[in-house]
């Protein structure tokens, strides 16, 4: 199955490691934050004015983001994939 993202919408599946960034650990289920990979990503955030702005993320990129409510999941052949906005994200990890 492929994904087309439209817009500002970004694919990404959670990465089943462990929670640590370096040395520094990412609490589990207490706060929801999770670390995923962006797969997928739409062509830009369509802005009042009609223009197209790009996002900063790429395909490929190490995320953290928050599950929380307004994020849609859907989940084929046991991999469950997040799709999010740019916003949602907390930070991108290098």
């Amino acid at each position: 199955m492929d994904f087309i993202p439209l817009y500002d919408k970004i694919v990404v599946i959670k990465l089943d490691e462990e929670n640590k960034i370096g040395s520094i650990y990412i609490p589990k289920n207490e706060n929801n934050i999770l670390k995923g990979k962006i797969i997928k990503i739409g062509c830009g955030k369509l802005l009042e004015n009609g223009v197209l702005k790009p996002l900063i993320v790429n395909i490929g990129d190490i995320i953290i983001f928050k599950d929380s409510y307004n994020i849609e999941k859907y989940k084929v052949n046991e991999k469950e994939y997040f799709f999010l906005k740019e916003n949602d994200i907390i930070s991108i990890i290098k």
